[in-house]
């Protein structure tokens, strides 16, 4: 035990430790950033599914089919009638002021041409300015509408002496049967959070690393952190990001947590390959950190630079808008980017239960970030040892 005290790396990680129990920034960095942004986002997208969004109904009819049509979309899950009016123009100044989503119109004469069999157009106007919410109230909608439709056919040919089956038969000629393999709850909290939970985590630890290095730099400190690992910058960055990475690994596993203990997410695959997997990758954002620093040698510089970065890296991921539809160029620059390959590791393990041999090339991709922040120690050393580097911010 006295020789592990006395090995260098036990002494870095000690200066590190004072470090942090003295500097609020690193306290931030370290505890307070992460555990709020992790709670505020969970609780943001925990309810998982958009419901009751508001739309409003022109009733231009008055008449008791359209009385049954404005209940049905009321009835919707997704969607809530909170203004029934029977004036396009009212309803028009909702939608601009966005008290609405959506405005469902029932022309006049809706029930006369129904039941003479004559078509009845029903105009839907959707706010397309949130395409999440477009898309959700579209669906709910037209899906309504659909089976309302329906019924009424259905209703119709029965009473002109069809079976229910002939019906039926002739109402939908083609019966899809639609099979959701995965997320088929369409839960938005199971792809947001468990992005967004792992993002927060991923952007401090770039962040905690960039400024731990950073401020060796800032403060004109390198050659005593140099000191302290015995003059080998291997055994002082590891000593430096130990408790660090002791900490966010804490993190990841309370977002694991969170997500397949509270929330619900289903986790078809290997739970170990999954933690072997953010701890890799919270490696190597901290390597990155480390690489940024040393290729800028400045802490402001490398903590605007690698914001953008870092930032980008969502962006590209796929999580909104799907990489097979971004352009060749595009979808090469994606591959620059650690968030990128842990987030095909985690929907392949997690909702896909795909086998082990699929993500393990996501594996050795992320390993590959680290092996470019090992690639700098060197650059490290020297600007450490360089005082022309010291004292700025």
């Amino acid at each position: 035990m006295k020789g592990l005290k006395d090995h260098p790396i036990f002494a870095v990680i000690l200066r590190e430790v004072d470090r942090i129990a003295k500097n609020p920034a690193y306290r931030f960095l370290l505890f307070v950033g992460p555990l709020v942004g992790i709670l505020l986002l969970f609780f943001i997208f925990h309810q998982g599914v958009a419901k009751k969004l508001p739309i409003a109904v022109v009733n231009q009819d008055n008449t008791s089919l359209s009385i049954k049509v404005s209940n049905a979309l009321n009835a919707s899950s997704d969607v809530a009638v909170v203004r029934i009016v029977d004036d396009m123009f009212q309803a028009e100044k909702l939608l601009k002021k966005g008290l609405v989503e959506a405005i469902v119109l029932l022309p006049k004469d809706l029930q006369k041409n129904v039941l003479q069999g004559v078509e009845a157009p029903v105009p839907v106007y959707i706010n397309g300015t949130n395409v999440t919410v477009a898309g959700v109230v579209q669906r709910s909608v037209l899906t309504t509408l659909g089976t309302f439709s329906g019924g009424v056919q259905l209703k119709k040919l029965m009473l002109a002496g069809n079976t229910r089956e002939q019906a039926m038969a002739r109402v939908m000629p083609v019966n899809i049967q639609k099979h959701i393999l995965f997320n088929p709850y369409s839960n938005y909290g199971y792809f947001l959070n468990s992005a967004m939970l792992y993002f927060t985590l991923f952007l401090f630890a770039f962040m905690s690393s960039v400024y731990t290095f950073g401020n060796e730099l800032k403060r004109g400190t390198g050659l005593d952190l140099l000191e302290s690992g015995n003059n080998s910058v291997r055994l002082a960055v590891v000593g430096k990001l130990f408790p660090y990475t002791i900490i966010f690994s804490g993190f990841a596993m309370f977002i694991a947590f969170l997500l397949f203990k509270v929330e619900g997410m289903p986790l078809k695959g290997s739970f170990l390959l999954l933690f072997v997997g953010q701890f890799i990758t919270i490696l190597a954002y901290q390597m990155l950190g480390l690489m940024f620093v040393a290729v800028t040698r400045n802490m402001r510089l490398s903590l605007s630079v690698g914001s953008a970065y870092i930032m980008m890296g969502i962006t590209f991921s796929g999580l909104t808008f799907p990489i097979e539809g971004m352009p060749p160029l595009v979808r090469a620059v994606t591959a620059i980017f650690p968030f990128t390959w842990w987030e095909k590791l985690l929907i392949s393990q997690a909702l896909r239960g795909a086998p082990i041999r699929e993500a393990l090339p996501y594996i050795c991709y992320i390993l590959i970030f680290m092996l470019t922040g090992l690639a700098s120690f060197g650059i490290y050393k020297r600007t450490l040892g360089d005082s022309t580097h010291w004292g700025k911010s």
